[in-house]
């Protein structure tokens, strides 16, 4: 998954893989399967902690035991970003910082993650072909009222 500096990536393409990353956090946020399922390659690849799932449908399925845990809402901001042309497509990493509550919790949790990416094109579009996570702070805070994501593109 090294970047390659002897590649060029498009600015288009760039935008295009912002975007993807973007989707996948709103996906997250609106707890939206389907939506999660467009970002994925068909043979895909992500590492959880030890787990690797292989298939955009396992995927989606461990993503959703996942999710599952937490009430209704979760945010996700990107922090910082880097995106790299490669061989056989493009790579990139991208830290975000989430607010969060697991169901049954009286405190809210908030976190900093970080993937390390491989993209690919799939039917014309960018899709993560692989995806590592790595969780790098994790800590409790005082709960706070978290507030529905307006529907569509607001």
């Amino acid at each position: 998954m090294d970047a390659n500096p002897a590649l060029v990536l498009s600015a288009h393409d760039e935008r295009e893989i912002r975007a993807l990353v973007a989707r996948y956090l709103d996906a997250v946020g609106r707890f939206d399967a389907t939506m999660l399922a467009t970002t994925w390659a068909a043979n895909g690849q992500w590492h959880v902690g030890p787990r690797t799932v292989v298939g955009r449908d396992a995927i989606v399925e461990l993503w959703k035991q996942i999710i599952g845990r937490y009430e209704s809402r979760i945010i996700q901001l990107m922090v910082d970003s880097q995106v790299h042309a490669a061989t056989n497509g493009a790579t990139g990493r991208f830290t975000f910082l989430e607010f969060a509550r697991k169901a049954g919790e009286s405190k809210d949790h908030v976190e900093v993650g970080r993937y390390t990416d491989a993209f690919v094109r799939e039917d014309g579009q960018w899709v993560f072909s692989e995806r590592r996570f790595a969780l790098i702070y994790r800590g409790a805070v005082a709960a706070g009222e978290f507030f529905p994501i307006p529907p569509g593109g607001q």
